[in-house]
């Protein structure tokens, strides 16, 4: 008996249980793995009916007790109805890869779309990403570990996937335009796509990816900022938020990200990607788990942020973090939030925020002049 977990990257190993589960008439159980020998192809694992005891064994033994080359379905050609119909000698087909999670909502998206919107190209763009990326996957897992493999002769290639065209380059603004409206739509299906978005990739061009927990009383800046939040029906990107439903969703006006109240009398928001300010910045406030930007004109945001949070005090990749924010909003207010970037900070800032700042308490806060100063001692 030959098994394949349908699961993406699903590892399953035989036993006398699985055994006698799915195959108690079988003298013996081959669970095909998903990993891969670089002279033998896919991995095998068997268990006999008479010792249960799991061992390894390979494509070439396979045959021999078969009688036939055994099929092989890479994990994204996994179709049960297919892989139910195949029979030896069948020729090998053609198949999409599977892609997981399916992209189907954000199809639909597209679809239901005018001409040339840009929540059209932003949907369309990450689908056709997912799906080109998932057969060029499985066609180059093939090429590298079966095709090239010492027992090729003896597997049968069951299926190779369709691979289309690499999809075209978007405009970054077309994307962010287009995501930020998805994400401000209110229905269910633009829920779907944002949370699809996150696993997707998509989640580059969000205007805001990063939940954010915040305490009002911890500094002045937070509590201005907690001011001006109003009543907002519940808009896709608080997906980032929880999936209930009856949550009283809350909006900061200025940038539209959305917040809740949580029963400690925080507020839980997503800080944004990058600043919709006119003016530059003034003045830098480090709070409890939370950085405040103060621009000339009086208005406070909550610091642009991806992946980790900004910390201070220690090495590592928070006050790195914080040091490369406070380099780029002096440079440009509206510039994107530092990723996982390897270049290192000016040198002053790099030192403020690993040693220089070490006994300060939050919350605390520089001016402009402070912070250029540091960045070009």
């Amino acid at each position: 008996m030959l098994a394949y977990p349908i699961d993406d990257h699903s590892m399953v190993f035989p036993d006398a249980g699985l055994l006698e589960k799915i195959a108690p008439d079988a003298a013996a159980l081959v669970v095909v793995e998903v990993d891969y020998d670089i002279l033998h192809g896919p991995n095998l694992e068997a268990v006999d009916a008479e010792v249960g005891k799991r061992y390894g064994t390979d494509w070439q033994r396979l045959e021999k007790v078969l009688g036939t080359p055994a099929p092989y379905w890479h994990h994204t050609m996994r179709h049960p109805e297919l892989m139910a119909a195949w029979r030896p000698g069948a020729a090998t087909l053609h198949i999409p890869a599977i892609t997981r999670p399916d992209p189907a909502p954000l199809l639909r998206l597209a679809a239901e779309e005018a001409d040339g919107s840009h929540a059209a190209a932003a949907a369309l763009d990450t689908a056709r990403r997912t799906i080109w990326s998932s057969a060029e996957s499985c066609r180059k897992q093939l090429a590298d570990y079966v095709d090239s493999s010492e027992h090729l002769a003896h597997i049968a290639v069951a299926a190779r996937p369709l691979v289309p065209p690499e999809p075209p380059t978007v405009a970054k603004e077309i994307l962010r335009d287009g995501w930020r409206s998805i994400l401000n739509r209110t229905d269910t299906l633009a829920a779907e796509c944002a949370r699809l978005g996150q696993v997707l990739g998509g989640s580059e061009y969000f205007p805001g990816s990063c939940k954010v927990t915040v305490d009002p009383s911890s500094c002045a800046q937070a509590a201005q900022w907690a001011s001006r939040l109003q009543p907002s029906p519940r808009i896709a990107l608080a997906t980032y938020l929880g999936d209930d439903r009856d949550q009283d969703i809350l909006i900061d006006p200025v940038t539209d990200m959305p917040a809740v109240h949580t029963p400690g009398g925080k507020i839980e928001t997503v800080a944004p990607q990058r600043l919709p300010a006119h003016s530059p910045l003034a003045a830098l406030t480090i709070g409890n788990a939370s950085v405040w930007v103060t621009t000339t004109d009086g208005t406070v945001f909550l610091a642009p942020q991806r992946g980790g949070g900004y910390t201070y005090g220690y090495g590592g990749g928070g006050p790195t973090s914080l040091a490369r924010l406070i380099d780029l909003l002096l440079k440009d207010i509206t510039h994107p939030a530092p990723g996982y970037e390897a270049e290192r900070p000016p040198a002053g800032l790099d030192h403020a925020t690993e040693e220089g700042w070490k006994d300060r308490r939050p919350p605390f806060t520089l001016t402009r002049a402070e912070l250029e100063a540091l960045r070009d001692g």
